[in-house]
């Protein structure tokens, strides 16, 4: 016994010195005792240094976001170092040879803490048993796999990728599709109250809940989704009365995709329209874009129509050299109860170029232009240019 426990001990150290994987993790231990269980725990993540020179003053100082341009336009200069999208995750697998059941365990931070701190910030933490996941993960209303090789730590500006906490269930179909299901957190969609002495309420009461169809392989992929997302509120029109829960329901839609033409060009593209579910969006998320109060019908919360389409294209100049190029624009639905200076519409280019000197270490130069609209038809426009360094483990 005490023999088989030491050969444990001694396995465990190689690997700890010894194993990394090509996924761009860390193996930190790998163990298969007489159960047959093979047991692995791991990290993965990267460092990344930025230097960031902006062109108009933007609330967005780490990532470019079109949204968070500044009216009206003052074409103000500023800089900025960061190391806050350095990102760590420690995760635990459990794989039955006998049934094939699989047991992870995964949690991850960044250093994007509040008010431009470098505090930790909690990403994700979940458990996955088989086809279930519950946790907070990417939403099922979210497609990770098309985001573009950048550096900018905000995704393109149209596109849905959020995390949720959630309950998903997947089950493969095909050869090459599979379909997931998910319940999320009810208190996500985020509407704008009525600021009055009546005190409005928001009332998270059911889940949202989403469809996602995949088909493809690693490398080339269509899906096609849906979501349901309802919002209660707690409502009343004098001091008097008691609250009444009403409830709205949001939709959205979404098609993404990505085509490998040949080895040196890819293209990805992704389109989402709805109503009602602005919070799926990377820049609206908590913005209070989802519903807000129609002033003309007492006040009751309206949805409002939301549409988006990236699209982007990657470039292998050579075995080291690679670049990518996207254009996003988003539109939200116009509405004459909706405040002038509500945003109505923003869009954005991006450019860059990457040199790969090592496997896992990135160096480049990236430019991002944006320009957003109010409902007050307002503009302005801003640009940042960005360089960075980044390696993986």
């Amino acid at each position: 016994m005490i023999k088989k426990i030491l050969l444990k001990i001694i396995s465990s150290v190689i690997f700890i010195s010894t194993a990394i994987e090509i996924s761009g993790q860390i193996s930190l231990a790998i163990l298969k005792p007489e159960d047959q269980n093979e047991r692995e725990l791991y990290i993965k993540g990267f460092i990344q240094a930025d230097f960031m020179t902006s062109f108009q003053n933007m609330k967005s100082k780490d990532g470019f976001s079109a949204y968070s341009i500044e009216i009206p336009q003052t074409d103000a200069i500023s800089s900025n170092f960061s190391v806050r999208q350095t990102t760590l995750g420690i995760g635990f697998k459990q794989k039955n040879s006998k049934n094939n059941q699989t047991l992870s365990v995964y949690t991850e931070i960044d250093f994007a803490g509040p008010n431009n701190t470098i505090a930790p910030r909690f990403r994700h933490g979940y458990i996955q048993w088989n086809r279930w996941l519950a946790g907070q993960a990417w939403s099922n209303f979210s497609d990770i796999e098309i985001l573009p090789m950048i550096f900018d730590f905000m995704p393109p500006d149209g596109l849905l990728l959020t995390r949720r906490i959630q309950l998903r269930y997947t089950a493969p179909i095909s050869k090459k599709g599979n379909l997931s299901f998910s319940l999320e957190d009810p208190n996500t969609p985020s509407i704008r109250i009525p600021s009055d002495s009546l005190n409005w309420k928001k009332q998270p009461i059911i889940p949202t809940f989403s469809v996602l169809y995949r088909y493809g392989n690693e490398k080339e992929y269509i899906k096609a989704g849906a979501v349901i997302s309802p919002m209660s509120y707690q409502m009343k029109y004098t001091l008097q009365d008691e609250y009444k829960t009403k409830t709205i329901v949001g939709w959205g839609a979404m098609i993404s995709g990505k085509l490998r033409a040949d080895a040196k060009n890819i293209f990805s593209l992704q389109t989402s329209f709805g109503k009602g579910f602005s919070t799926y969006n990377t820049n609206l998320r908590e913005e209070n874009y989802d519903a807000i109060p129609n002033f003309q019908n007492k006040n009751i919360l309206e949805t409002l129509n939301l549409f988006n389409i990236v699209g982007a294209y990657e470039h292998w100049w050579a075995p080291r050299w690679n670049s990518t190029l996207f254009f996003s624009y988003s539109n939200i639905g116009y509405q004459n109860f909706i405040p002038k200076d509500m945003t109505k519409s923003f869009h954005n280019i991006s450019g860059n170029i990457i040199f790969h000197p090592y496997k896992k270490m990135r160096l480049g130069i990236e430019a991002n232009y944006g320009q957003k609209q109010n409902f007050g038809n307002e503009k302005a426009k801003g640009w940042r240019i960005q360089t960075s360094a980044k390696v993986y483990f």
